[in-house]
């Protein structure tokens, strides 16, 4: 495809594809050896959909973020916005709105300013309008007259943010947004957010290391680890059929319980011994034998007769209870959630249980998953 200038189209959002992108930064004498920070990523984003890059730092959500925008150049691959191939377009030429984690504001302006800045160098003629209302719904009346030197960093990052949405771009890309709110900012932030995407439609990506944020943001989810998207697909599931071992690990509040296992095939059934005790298992195609990871989210886990431990300690969280259980015969302590007020006192012998069908097994080697 030719590299033709994308023009404003605030009517429509754009598709988003990268094509086998990949990203290495050179190095030493010649440049002759590198770290490649993106490894050959395919994703194909919706028109009008939200996705957040989710992984550890490090992982290359940042840079990831950076090349579709045009501040870093890509290695091998494409990116196409709308259809056109924008590789060799400079930023400017992109048509995407970038809110990044540092702030980059005009110092001598004040934040009605910053936010009008480019409604103006446009000729939009309600400018003004437009800003008051973005700011009443993020909850930065007050602070519109200020001049970045007087803000928080928590202030400066909702001026940031304000001032990518306001442009109602067919491409949005937030890095971090909210990482310097308080809890009560990022959840109003973060619903509001939630809210203009949907109300104008701007294709979004969102990079965030914070689990909680993309489960509750995400059309899709693409979940990132040494430069590879691990797995991408809407939270639910991610979170109920997750490909591999890193990506069970890292989704999910409290974390999966991960313990030792082999399977004993009895019959028709599938079981697990787990440290002396025995778990069901619907995953047909593990062999008799089989040295495995056994996962076990907190969620679905109940105590009942199963696998043995003893009570650590038991949080009351007045809607549900977790019990902390040391597991008879190994290091391992899992979490296991219950109904609230349990009875339960460290030191009392416990069992946990799970369904079937949500007990998941992985290659302890590899940690692919074992359907």
């Amino acid at each position: 495809m030719s590299n033709t200038v994308l023009t404003e189209r605030k009517e429509a959002a754009l598709p988003l594809s990268l094509s086998k992108v990949q990203k290495i930064y050179r190095t030493g004498p010649r440049k002759k050896g590198g770290v490649e920070a993106v490894k050959s990523m395919d994703l194909d984003i919706r028109p009008g959909e939200l996705i957040t890059l989710l992984g550890p730092s490090g992982c290359g959500k940042t840079t990831t973020l950076r090349m579709i925008a045009g501040l870093e150049t890509i290695t091998s691959g494409e990116i196409l916005i709308g259809g056109v191939r924008v590789n060799d377009l400079p930023p400017a030429k992109r048509n995407v709105g970038v809110g990044f984690e540092s702030y980059a504001l005009y110092p001598p302006l004040s934040v009605r300013e910053n936010l009008a800045y480019g409604l103006k160098a446009r000729k939009v003629n309600d400018a003004m309008q437009q800003v008051d209302e973005l700011a009443r719904r993020l909850d930065m009346t007050d602070m519109l007259e200020e001049r970045p030197a007087a803000l928080s960093s928590g202030q400066k990052q909702r001026v940031s943010l304000a001032r990518a949405l306001i442009r109602k771009p067919p491409v949005l890309l937030l890095d971090e947004p909210l990482g310097h709110l308080d809890a009560a900012q990022r959840q109003r932030v973060r619903r509001e957010l939630k809210l203009l995407q949907r109300e104008f439609g701007y294709t979004t990506i969102v990079v965030t290391h914070d689990q909680s944020e993309a489960m509750t943001l995400s059309d899709r989810m693409a979940v990132m680890d040494a430069g590879i998207i691990q797995q991408f697909g809407t939270p639910d599931e991610i979170f109920d059929d997750p490909a591999n071992l890193f990506v069970a690990d890292f989704v999910g509040e409290p974390a999966i319980n991960l313990l030792d296992g082999t399977v004993v095939r009895d019959g028709d059934k599938v079981l697990v011994n787990v440290a002396g005790g025995v778990l069901e298992t619907s995953v047909i195609s593990a062999k008799d034998g089989q040295k495995v990871t056994v996962g076990v989210r907190p969620q679905d886990a109940f105590l009942a007769p199963g696998v043995k431990g003893t009570v650590f300690v038991y949080e009351d969280l007045m809607e549900y209870g977790l019990v902390r259980l040391d597991v008879h015969g190994t290091d391992k302590r899992v979490v296991v959630q219950t109904v609230a007020g349990a009875k339960l006192r460290s030191g009392d012998i416990s069992e946990f249980n799970v369904s079937s069908h949500r007990v998941y097994l992985f290659d302890p080697e590899d940690g692919a998953r074992i359907r």
